[in-house]
């Protein structure tokens, strides 16, 4: 059979896994004698193990076993979790991530594990360490096979799930099952008998073992012991639905540890090697009395299909936007009611289709325990390192392009911000600092903040390095609030490292974050208290492709300024105009804001203008625009109203020309360039630094 065409789904799901594996042994370091986090861990690598099995992709298969048995080891109490385990099993989760990506990109998951596959097996050597257990090891595997008629054994783990089981008020089942004597593929035969029993049920335990079958180390006898809520019958009738079953008994189990008679034949192993709890589901309504659970039905689409959904949308948002203006322009009362409600209905399908891009933050999340783990160590620093808001939804093209930036930000709190447990004893702190990430909605905006309560940012040591540097003068520092200082963090090549080491101190790192950032239409902040902490601020559009937008007309073209960056609109003839250092600035809100003219910003060259009568009388609009706490009053011959827009990467060649960030169509068909406020007002503060210098 080819599985090729099973391979996207493969990748969906073993990175599925290996992110629970991930999550879950950060979790086991602090929470080792949690025996269902175990028995979680254990079974993401049992499946990955299966999985990548049936896909012919050995290695994979073969790592994630060796893997599993230091799982079931810890599951059977034979090894105890340390720090040393979690280092080399997370060592082993990287190789499983990097043969992904081998598998995504050359189809092979060829790596070079044998340095791994030793440590993980001197992990498991120990797990034998009384002389009962040297015995079982010792045992064949077919010890049991020739007794008859005995009874079951229930390990100390079977009887404490039975308990709780059975304080739920559920049934527990042992199910004898004996194949035909001339079925072929025992283990396959076998995990169609499981499949079909979970479907009502979880399997509490196999004879013979779950790795013993797989090996098909049996002859034609299997013992399951299954909780569900189901009726003995219906377990009988699902039992029975696979093929090349010879005989079947279900008997209940009413008392712990009640020793169960087993239906005579060749297999009737003890219990105990191998267990795989699962979490169990919740059927309708049964005689337990139990009820049912709404449960959300979901499918797997391709991510092509639903950008090509989009793109189709947006064309939709360009051809209302013309109809909006023929509409506009023919005086007919049905024409205008049908295009009230195509707007009215394309508005309900544009919320639809962005949230079916909207994934959740702790994508990116998830990645950073295991990192600050590491740096930790490194570092020789006690950090508790707390999540907050992970479920926090944003478009997937923001969460694909986040990952750097926040990692950037975060390593930079593990060396500057968070002082060494003996400093901070020096302090009166706790010798373990904090550092948070977290995420919320505000507005049509997401804010994803890191927050540390570490040293905080010397102000003067960063000033003194930006001037050694030259990234602002020595009479324009005088001038720069603790805000602005900060902000200096993010000048190209600037750092405050003393000596270089691999975590920072290169200039590389806050720079590109800002620029990041800045690509992805949002804004980075930092506020500091010297001795307390610092906080890094990102502040993200929901979506980038369809914004709201207020066209405005300059001679005759047409441009548009994102409704995100307006903070009002006013007319020249309400303002006053004044005049300092011979540059046109006007007074807002106590503050005193330049005057852009917009025609001079972008150097349009034109004779004949529309709207040159109403410049003459003073009817010119202003648009206040902001950015990072700064306004900019920019001068435009007519506001044209707000609409919603579709944005459209520039080219290469134009993405280079400063001072847009991208394009969109108009309902007529012709072509408004979008203006990047931000880059106007950065570029409006440093012509100011400039010429205070």
């Amino acid at each position: 059979m080819d599985m090729s065409q099973y391979l996207g789904v493969f990748l969906d799901e073993a990175r599925e896994h290996l992110q629970n594996l991930n999550d879950k042994l950060m979790t086991l370091e602090q929470n080792a004698d949690d025996p269902e986090l175990i028995n979680s861990i254990f079974r993401s690598a049992h499946t990955l193990k299966g999985s990548s099995g049936q896909m012919g992709f050995q290695n994979m298969m073969e790592l994630t076993h060796i893997m599993e048995n230091v799982f079931d080891a810890l599951r059977h109490q034979n090894i105890s979790v340390n720090s040393e385990m979690i280092d080399v099993l997370f060592e082993g989760m990287d190789h499983l991530e990097a043969m992904a990506d081998s598998i995504e990109q050359t189809g092979s998951d060829t790596c070079d594990v044998a340095a791994t596959v030793r440590k993980l097996q001197a992990i498991t050597s120990g797990d034998q360490t009384s002389s009962d257990q040297a015995e079982k090891k010792t045992k064949p595997k077919n010890a049991n096979a020739s007794i008859h008629g005995e009874t079951i054994k229930l390990t100390d783990y079977e009887k404490d799930v039975i308990s709780q089981v059975q304080a739920q008020e559920m049934h527990v089942f042992e199910t004898v099952i004996s194949l035909n004597k001339d079925c072929v593929l025992k283990a396959a035969r076998a995990l169609m008998i499981s499949n079909a029993v979970e479907e009502i049920g979880t399997i509490i335990g196999t004879r013979p073992s779950t790795e013993e079958i797989e090996k098909e180390a049996f002859d034609q006898q299997l013992v399951f012991l299954i909780a569900t809520d189901a009726e003995e019958q219906q377990v009988l009738e699902k039992i029975n639905g696979v093929s090349e079953i010879a005989k079947a008994t279900v008997t209940p189990i009413t008392t712990v540890g009640e020793k169960q008679p087993v239906e005579q034949g060749p297999q009737a192993q003890e219990i105990g090697s191998k267990k795989q709890k699962k979490q169990m589901p919740i059927p309708n309504k049964s005689a337990s009395g139990h009820q049912p659970v709404a449960v959300a039905k979901t499918i797997r689409v391709n991510l092509d299909r639903i950008d090509q959904l989009l793109n189709l949308f947006e064309e939709l948002i360009i051809d209302r936007g013309r109809l909006e203006k023929i509409s506009s322009e023919i005086d007919n009362t049905d024409l205008k009611g049908t295009v009230s409600t195509i707007k009215r209905v394309s508005n309900q399908l544009q919320e639809t289709i962005l949230n079916l891009r909207m994934e959740p933050i702790e994508q990116v999340f998830n990645r950073f325990p295991r990192m600050v783990r590491s740096l930790s160590k490194e570092l020789n620093k006690k950090v508790n390192f707390v999540i907050k808001g992970a479920e926090t939804e944003l478009d997937r093209t923001v969460i694909e392009e986040l990952g750097d930036p926040l990692m950037h930000m975060i390593r930079n709190s593990m060396d500057h911000g968070i002082e060494t447990p003996e400093v901070r004893k020096e302090k009166g702190k706790d010798p373990q600092g904090t550092l948070s990430l977290s995420a919320f909605y505000s507005g049509n905006h997401v804010f994803v903040e890191i927050e540390d309560d570490g040293a905080g940012i010397n102000r003067e040591k960063v000033l003194s390095k930006a001037i050694e540097k030259n990234v602002v003068t020595e009479e324009a520092a005088k001038k720069l609030t603790d805000k602005d200082v900060y902000h200096l963090l993010f000048a190209s090549g600037f750092s405050t490292a003393d000596k270089i080491s691999d975590i920072s101190g290169r200039g590389v790192g806050l720079d590109v974050v800002e620029s990041k950032i800045h690509s992805l239409s949002g804004t980075v902040e930092v506020d500091s208290a010297p001795g307390r902490g610092s906080k890094f601020t990102v502040k993200l559009p929901l979506t980038l492709s369809i914004i709201n937008a207020l066209l405005v007309q300059c001679c005759n073209e047409v441009y548009a300024v994102p409704i995100s960056s307006i903070a009002e609109t006013a007319l020249t003839r309400n303002i006053e105009m004044l005049t300092i250092h011979d540059r046109n600035v006007m007074q807002y809100h106590e503050q005193i804001v330049p005057l852009v003219n917009l025609k001079d910003y972008l150097s349009i060259h034109s004779e004949i203008k529309d709207g040159s009568q109403e410049d003459e009388n003073g009817n010119s609009s202003v648009v206040m625009v902001h950015h990072d706490g700064k306004h900019v009053a920019l001068i435009a011959d007519k506001l044209l109203g707000y609409q919603d827009i579709v944005v459209k990467p520039l080219g290469k060649y134009l993405k280079k020309v400063p001072g847009f960030s991208g394009a969109t169509i108009l309902g007529d068909g012709k072509v408004a360039l979008i203006i990047d406020c931000q880059v106007m007002i950065t570029k409006q503060k440093k012509q100011y630094l400039k010429e205070q210098a």
